[in-house]
């Protein structure tokens, strides 16, 4: 069998419809910016993607802004809004201590630069965040609430409606970087001041993102040097990749449906099957009923396995099989993952955890050969 990919939680393959898309505008003249006849069909396809971008996402078209990806628009929100208020009373910021690094070093920043007071929730040992015990932080200086939708490593879905209907008059924003085109999501239901988005995980080009941000809200520009994207992100605008971004937004709407379907036939395939191997030896880090249908995440009992966790994933590359352990490979070591360690799981455990993410062209056959490789490698006591 040919190299199997499930890590599409990391990345999605820029889907063929997409890349077409972009093709015309790789090669044309022209700048959004310029009013010469050149610049006139980039400003059109600019503001027609801006328009069909905000129409999925139920909001105003003002309120989209074209960024480089999700790192990005979690940096343009926390410190424009901290720059923003710097001289205010409010500096008090909520998170959790399972977001993304692109969350978690822009709140240390902030912490270190500006004296912003930071306050982290962990999650439970289901990997959720709960919504009582961060409306319960709120104190009379907090400014702003950051909480992702839903969880890179384990697909957990966080109560983000409850914390919108009673955060009183703070600002929200949500990291919503793995949920769009997994789940239904409009960012007026829950009401959301911000929201990260980013084009590659859901078959758009790499590189492109939106930040959308509330019309009644004040903040202050991330990258300066141009008037662009109304005077909050300066420099010229990617067309080839709005473009691409806008073609991604119209297969979700014709074809997400079908998408979550497919994920979550593959999803339960696995756990099912799974489960028939190993029973009860096998963790499951994934909350059922209340995670992504694309992210499954598992831990194998490192007390009735032999098989070393942190050697199993470079044996499944050696397999041709592409997962993730949601953990980070750094000066050729692995560590592990720090999202299941926030639960309570113990080192050993955190290393010996898998994150399988299915795509569109995933299929049981691929399945069938992971779980014939586990069964080959992970061997119990």
């Amino acid at each position: 069998m040919d190299n199997i990919y499930l890590d599409n939680a990391a990345s999605t393959a820029t889907d063929e419809r997409v890349l077409e898309a972009m093709m015309p505008f790789f090669t044309k003249n022209g700048n959004a910016s310029s009013i010469h006849s050149f610049g006139k069909p980039f400003k059109v396809i600019l503001e027609d993607s801006r328009d069909n971008i905000a129409d999925f996402l139920g909001v105003k078209s003002k309120e989209v802004f074209f960024t480089s990806g999700g790192t990005e628009s979690n940096n343009t929100v926390i410190k424009g809004i901290c720059l923003k208020n710097l001289n205010g009373k409010r500096k008090h910021i909520i998170s959790s201590s399972i977001e993304h690094p692109a969350v978690l070093d822009t709140l240390k920043y902030v912490e270190e630069k500006f004296g912003y007071e930071i306050t982290l929730i962990k999650p439970g040992a289901d990997g959720v965040v709960n919504s009582e015990e961060v409306l319960n932080s709120i104190k009379e200086n907090t400014l702003l609430i950051s909480l992702m939708h839903s969880n890179n490593e384990t697909g957990i879905i966080n109560n983000i409606e409850v914390i919108s209907k009673n955060k009183g008059d703070i600002l929200l924003h949500s990291d919503t970087v793995q949920s769009i085109g997994k789940v239904r999501l409009n960012l007026k239901n829950p009401f959301l001041d911000f929201a990260s988005i980013s084009g590659h995980k859901f078959y758009g080009p790499k590189g492109i993102g939106v930040l959308y941000i509330n019309e009644n809200v004040k903040t202050d520009k991330f990258i300066h040097g141009g008037g662009q994207e109304r005077n909050i992100r300066g420099g010229t605008e990617n067309i080839p990749a709005i473009a691409g971004l806008s073609k991604a937004f119209d297969l979700l709407r014709d074809e997400m449906d079908m998408d979550i379907e497919h994920y979550r036939n593959l999803k339960n395939y696995f756990s099912k099957k799974i489960r028939e191997f190993y029973g009860d030896k096998v963790i499951f880090n994934s909350k059922e009923g209340s995670s992504l249908d694309n992210i499954i995440n598992i831990s194998f009992d490192t007390e009735k396995f032999d098989t070393p966790g942190d050697m199993l994933l470079i044996k499944l590359d050696l397999k041709g099989i592409a997962i993730s352990g949601g953990s980070a490979c750094s000066s050729g070591s692995l560590k592990p993952s720090r999202i299941l360690l926030e639960m309570g799981r113990s080192e050993r455990t955190a290393k010996a955890s898998l994150r399988i993410s299915f795509g569109r062209k995933n299929n049981i056959a691929e399945v069938n050969y992971l779980l014939e490789t586990l069964r080959e490698l992970v061997l119990e006591k």
